[in-house]
C-alpha cells in the first residue's frame, strides 16, 4: 500500500487560466496575443515573439519579455534604452495586473485575463 502524497494547497500552486495581451497604438488595438507557457519576447527586432514597428527606435530590439513565475504573468524589461512604464514609474519587472496598462516606446501593453466566451 503506497503512501499518499500531499497535494499543494490553492494558495502555493495557481493555474492561470487564458490570458491575453492587448497592443494599443494611440486609442486603437493594434494587436492582440495569446499568452502561452513560453511567454513572450517584445522588441523591434523580428526575433521577437511580439515585434513591434517603431521606426523612432524608441523600442530597443529586445526590449522585454513576458513569462509565467509562479503562477502570475510578470514583464521584464531586458534593459531597454528607453525602458518600461507603469504610469509614470520605469520598472525592470511588473506582475501583469488585467486592465492596468505597461508602456513601451508608443504602444501601451494591456494585460487581460478574463474568461472569453465558452470558456
Amino acid at each position: 500500500m503506497s503512501t499518499p502524497r500531499p497535494r499543494p494547497s490553492q494558495d502555493t500552486v495557481r493555474r492561470p487560466g487564458p490570458a491575453r495581451l492587448m497592443v494599443f497604438q494611440g486609442d486603437a488595438v493594434h494587436r492582440v496575443v495569446e499568452l502561452g507557457p513560453r511567454g513572450l519576447s517584445i522588441g523591434r527586432g523580428a526575433q521577437n515573439d511580439l515585434v513591434l514597428d517603431d521606426p523612432d527606435r524608441t523600442i530597443s530590439r529586445f526590449h522585454a519579455e513576458v513569462r509565467l513565475e509562479a503562477g502570475r504573468w510578470v514583464l521584464l524589461d531586458l534593459n531597454s534604452q528607453n525602458g518600461t512604464w507603469v504610469e509614470t514609474r520605469r520598472v525592470d519587472r511588473v506582475e501583469l495586473r488585467s486592465g492596468v496598462p505597461v508602456r513601451v516606446g508608443p504602444f501601451r501593453l494591456v494585460f487581460d485575463d478574463t474568461p472569453l466566451m465558452g470558456d
